[in-house]
């Protein structure tokens, strides 16, 4: 029977270790904060008014707050 399982553990793998990948790059807040960097120089150099950085830097806070709290949950398990 474990030769007949063999290519569905194989298949099993790969799903996993995609999960993986995804879910890092989901909770990887260095984007974040790069994404919030270029917001600010849109603002700076007038590229969007003071309320388009509003909502989109809420946005960007409330992420940040998320993968905190992400981050906090697996370090407690």
């Amino acid at each position: 029977m474990g030769i007949l399982m063999a290519p569905f553990n194989g298949l099993m793998a790969i799903f996993r270790e995609v999960a993986d990948r995804a879910e890092a790059e989901m909770y990887d807040d260095e984007a974040v904060r790069a994404e919030l960097v270029r917001l600010y120089q849109s603002l700076e150099a007038g590229k969007m008014t003071v309320e388009e950085f509003d909502a989109c830097e809420v946005k960007l806070v409330e992420r940040l707050d998320e993968i905190d709290r992400h981050k906090r949950a697996q370090a407690g398990r």
